[in-house]
């Protein structure tokens, strides 16, 4: 069982590389392994306005919150 789960977890990250290596934040031909692991592994490569939590930079509330709130109002 742990070797099916270890391969399948392989095959996810062949698979977010290969994606990400030109679809990923406007990384167009970065092939170095670095780049790419930090790629599969982070959500956000870091923290600008563009990445990073609307609610920093915005002031915006998430969608859970507009949820709550049209439910109390």
């Amino acid at each position: 069982m742990k070797d099916l789960l270890r391969a399948l977890r392989r095959h996810h990250d062949v698979r977010l590389k290969k994606k990400r290596q030109y679809h990923f934040y406007g990384a167009y031909g970065r092939l170095d392994s670095k780049y790419l692991g930090r790629a599969l592994h982070t959500a956000t490569i870091c923290s600008c306005h563009v990445c990073g939590n609307p609610r920093r930079y915005y002031l915006e509330r998430s969608i859970q919150e507009k949820r709550w709130m049209q439910v109390v109002d």
